[in-house]
């Protein structure tokens, strides 16, 4: 069993006490997704909270929401720079303007608990090999939420925050090595996923009219 820190150790114990109901996620389908993403096939969806919120000026794309952030602090904030370097690689200003109210996305630093029960995980040392989550914004809990895992490497961190920031938008999975693909981690040393021209387009199809 690999040797974890204090903390990690801590979050493993507290998810172990949490009973995951009708589990169906385990170590090894997670293993499977290792630059095999789900849902390839599946449609983008316009996430309707943020219609209005999305604007196009000539090639220069902006994204302006109300942002609140909770859980694991640290985690959460990260996310915000993260987010706009990568974004801002293709020319896509993004936004937020951090509210305690009235927001329009919660980033949470969540703890392996919330993502096991959320995910219905069978394995709490599976979550530290997940980055993070975004739930359709029609989820009863966390519809309006992208949570994101403070336990992985932080070298991770920059590409997931973009990737799942992409879900929330509503872009689904694709395999082209653009932010909505999986790392292989067996076949590239370092993460080679990028922001491609075709994510903006498909950001711009969901939301700008006539785009």
């Amino acid at each position: 069993m690999p040797r974890y820190d204090k903390a990690i150790r801590r979050q493993l114990r507290q998810c172990a006490s949490v009973s995951v109901s009708n589990c169906g996620l385990t170590e090894s389908s997670i293993d499977d997704r290792m630059g095999n993403p789900a849902g390839t096939h599946r449609v983008d969806r316009v996430t309707p909270g943020y219609k209005g919120k999305i604007t196009l000026s000539g090639d220069s794309m902006l994204i302006d929401l109300r942002l609140q952030l909770t859980g694991h602090m640290r985690r959460a904030k990260s996310a915000i720079n993260n987010i706009k370097k990568i974004y801002a690689s293709q020319n896509v200003n993004v936004n937020f303007t951090l509210v305690s109210q009235g927001h329009d996305l919660r980033i949470h630093g969540a703890t392996l608990a919330e993502l096991a029960t959320g995910l219905k995980s069978c394995t709490c040392e599976g979550m530290l090999n997940i980055g993070g989550w975004a739930p359709s914004y029609e989820h009863y809990k966390w519809g309006d939420t992208l949570l994101l895992n403070p336990y992985t490497p932080n070298f991770y961190w920059k590409m997931t925050d973009a990737h799942e920031f992409g879900h929330k938008l509503g872009l689904s999975h694709r395999s082209d090595l653009g932010m909505m693909d999986y790392w292989n981690e067996k076949i590239y040393k370092r993460d080679p996923r990028k922001f491609l021209p075709s994510d903006k387009a498909r950001i711009a199809a969901l939301y700008i009219k006539g785009a």
